[in-house]
């Protein structure tokens, strides 16, 4: 698509130039407003030679054959698609689905022959699916199917900057399992930051505050804003690209021990690897929520006295899901600062979420039985802490005015003051000089740990985009401690707890390539990176949601097909999208501003003396 344009042009003069007389634009027609809106002439005319070379061979459908792809690939329907066809725009349907199946049997010979000549990773997700049939007979009634798909990535080596090569890491680098339950090795120096870490956090976790602060508060400076400058780092993921291969969608549950390992054994035949191949690859890192990390931890106990690579379990080493953990982190926060909900006295997430916000009513605290859904209470800590940290500059800046103060403010008293509200309403420290005070606020104490606690996540939610590793596994650490407790997410502890101490004592080349491929990039730009098991989600979204079949097609045979094709269509897209110039999904929406949220909050602070 790229270079049709300028090769027709070449292979076809003559018509290019005819092209060219009889669309002359008449000039007492056109709009004088019209400027750089007017149609690109070239993209026309390689759509008329296309129409006139596929009228005159049935073959010459490269043109046309994209465009089917990108039909399909955009959700259109099947009549839709057959209207274009009829137009000359693009292929029949029928051929459509027949590339596709090509590209499905492409996409498996691809994927095994790059088991054989890189190290992968795999990371698998369940896909629960309603199948609503309108005419239910004996054999065709509604039904809920729980199913899997799974994505191999190559593992991306940073001593190289390239792919890790086949067998870098052989199974015998794997510790042999010798007990049925987990059994560590640790001290406390495997789970708790040390001094160079805390600091580390608190520099990091302060850069936030700043960052958030001259974003909200009103009148501050240009200068102010460049002095900011990049979050400091502390081991970054070498920036790279990282490649995907889906694989089929499986008709298997996964949330038993039975089913992972039938999903286990599915996924390495699907990949075409015996024990040998196994053998010769090395250790496969597996990537999942934590009921597949916990599920997989079994079948490693069950299976530890087998010796054979596949039986075995030989080659996993597992790694939970951190787009899982940053929302669990989520919830550990909402649920431990949500207060008492219909209390009469303001200070918690409850008072800022129904008092001052007014939305819609959502459940939260450690007393509710369902999960709280993340992405209002994401939203939630993006705009309280917004609001807190205005209502902090506004007690510490030298002036009664927070505005007046911020546009004359210099540099180094703009730190200054951010240190003040850094020290005394968002850091351990500031609750540890409370506590030896004879009579201390509650209130206060209550949301200086709300104030510190949300910025843990906020820099955990910054570093996965960053791609900062050890800024996640420094949250990691104090995340471990605070979910230790019964009545908050022991699970979610005892995977990360899991997690630190088989890092400690991973050999140097397996740590280095474990946390390098925790998270992916599959732009390769910066703040591109994303959770592996993220990654996945976005595969089940687009394979429900977009690419499945209507009515009597859909069914796991499709599925398994066009999961492996999701991304070549995904190019189709974007390749017609380049060459028309429309822009792709999401570079043009923006989030509705929080300004007028982060002021009620800020002044709520202030009037009830929080």
């Amino acid at each position: 698509m790229e270079d049709l344009t300028v090769q027709l042009e070449q292979v076809a003069p003559t018509l290019w130039e005819t092209l060219g007389l009889v669309s002359t634009p008449d000039q007492s027609t056109r709009r004088q407003s019209s400027g750089d809106n007017r149609r690109d002439k070239s993209l026309v005319f390689t759509t008329i030679c296309a129409l006139v070379s596929v009228l005159r061979s049935q073959k010459a459908n490269n043109f046309q054959m994209v465009v089917g792809l990108f039909l399909l690939g955009s959700g259109a329907s099947k009549r839709e698609i057959s209207v274009l066809a009829h137009a000359g725009l693009s292929i029949s349907y029928a051929l459509i689905i027949d590339h596709v199946k090509k590209l499905s049997t492409e996409g498996l010979v691809t994927i095994q022959e790059v088991f054989r000549t890189l190290m992968v990773q795999i990371v698998w997700d369940n896909l629960n699916i309603a199948f609503r049939i309108a005419e239910q007979r004996m054999g065709s009634k509604n039904h809920f199917d729980s199913g899997t798909t799974a994505t191999m990535i190559p593992v991306f080596d940073p001593a190289t900057g390239k792919h890790a090569a086949h067998g870098t890491l052989p199974l015998e680098t794997n510790l042999s399992r010798e007990r049925t339950l987990p059994v560590l090795d640790w001290t406390a120096d495997d789970i708790l930051p040390s001094p160079q870490e805390a600091e580390q956090i608190s520099q990091t976790c302060l850069w936030q505050l700043k960052r958030i602060a001259l974003e909200h508060i009103p009148g501050v400076t240009d200068v102010l804003r460049e002095s900011l400058g990049e979050c400091p780092t502390v081991h970054q993921i070498p920036l790279h690209k990282t490649e995907q291969y889906p694989l089929p969608a499986m008709k298997l549950d996964e949330s038993s021990l039975d089913g992972t390992i039938e999903v286990y054994e599915t996924i390495l035949r699907n990949i075409g690897v015996n024990d040998e191949a196994l053998r010769k690859h090395g250790i496969v890192f597996d990537d999942g929520d934590l009921l597949t990390d916990s599920l997989k931890e079994k079948f490693e106990s069950a299976r530890r006295n087998s010796t054979t690579p596949i039986a075995g379990f030989r080659a996993s080493c597992r790694r939970f899901g951190l787009f899982h953990a940053e929302m669990a982190g989520c919830r550990l926060t909402i649920n431990e600062h949500w207060g008492s909900p219909n209390s009469v006295w303001p200070g918690s997430l409850w008072w800022e979420h129904n008092k001052l916000l007014h939305r819609k009513p959502v459940k939260a605290g450690w007393g509710n039985k369902k999960a709280t859904d993340w992405k209002p209470a994401h939203e939630l800590l993006q705009i309280s802490i917004a609001g807190h940290i205005m209502d902090g500059f506004r007690l510490y800046c030298p002036d009664n005015e927070l505005e007046k103060w911020a546009s004359k403010a210099t540099v180094a008293q703009f730190n200054e003051v951010a240190d003040s509200v850094m020290q005394k309403l968002f850091s351990t420290k500031a609750i540890v000089k409370l506590h030896s005070q004879d009579k201390y606020d509650t209130v206060l104490e209550n949301n200086i740990l709300y104030n510190r606690d949300t910025l843990f996540y906020i820099d955990f939610v910054h570093a996965l985009k960053q791609g900062d590793i050890s800024r996640v596994v420094n949250i990691l650490r104090i995340w471990t401690l605070m979910m230790r407790s019964p009545k908050t997410m022991p699970r979610y502890a005892d995977a990360m707890f899991e997690t630190l101490v088989r890092i400690k004592h991973f050999p140097d080349k397996q740590r280095e390539l474990y946390l390098a491929n925790w998270l992916v990039n599959l732009s390769g730009r910066p703040f591109g990176f994303k959770p592996v098991d993220l990654l996945q989600e976005h595969q089940n979204m687009w394979a429900k949601t977009v690419y499945n079949a209507k009515s009597a097609n859909k069914n796991w045979n499709w599925l398994a097909m066009i999961t492996v094709c999701i991304y070549s269509l995904r190019e189709a897209m974007r390749t017609v999208q380049t060459s028309f110039r429309i822009p792709a999904y999401g570079e043009k929406h923006k989030s509705p501003e929080i300004k007028a949220e982060v002021a009620i909050i800020t002044a709520a602070l202030k009037d009830n003396n929080i």
